[in-house]
């Protein structure tokens, strides 16, 4: 249980947040606990990670909505307005959530020597002369190294998104570590 908390517990709780709004954000520990202890209730019936992963995830956004549909009674608002706008942010949410799994799949299928060089890019947020410093090699080849990072991430992830959208995700990502 222990790497399921290392690893995937604090992007379903950021998952869940996202959904319940910052008025209900509150409940996203809940939602992912919930949805924990009903999939570990039928983990026979799963028959590959990626169900149970499906499984968790479509758990999460059913307790977050409920949530915020109890919220939206209390308020007396519609159920059609509010319906509405919660499912395009439920919708805006898995689809950043997917895509900083594949970002984080991506990045660990890069050599060691890329992984360091994210690190200090973009996590640590070190200019190109520093990391060339650091790593004793011409500030050029840091840069050339760079764009050869960008260009795997791009390709583990797929073709769809172009080096520049993978340098955004990078920064986003990093930042919210």
């Amino acid at each position: 249980m222990t790497p399921f908390y290392e690893r995937y517990f604090p992007g379903m709780v950021m998952y869940a947040s996202r959904l319940l709004g910052s008025e209900l954000d509150w409940m996203a520990d809940d939602c992912v606990q919930d949805a924990v202890l009903d999939a570990f209730q039928k983990r026979h019936s799963f028959s590959s990670a990626e169900q149970w992963r499906a499984h968790m995830l479509a758990c999460i956004r059913n307790k977050a909505v409920s949530a915020l549909r109890k919220l939206s009674a209390m308020r007396n608002y519609t159920e059609a307005d509010n319906h509405e706008i919660h499912e395009d942010d439920a919708t805006r949410a898995l689809i950043e959530h997917e895509t900083l799994d594949t970002l984080y799949a991506a990045i660990e299928n890069l050599p060691s020597e890329y992984r360091a060089l994210l690190r200090m890019s973009f996590e640590e947020g070190m200019k190109n002369a520093e990391i060339a410093a650091a790593l004793g090699v011409a500030e050029i080849t840091v840069k050339k190294r760079k764009v050869k990072l960008l260009e795997m991430l791009r390709k583990n992830m797929g073709d769809g998104l172009d080096i520049r959208t993978i340098a955004m995700l990078l920064t986003v990502a990093m930042k919210s570590v």
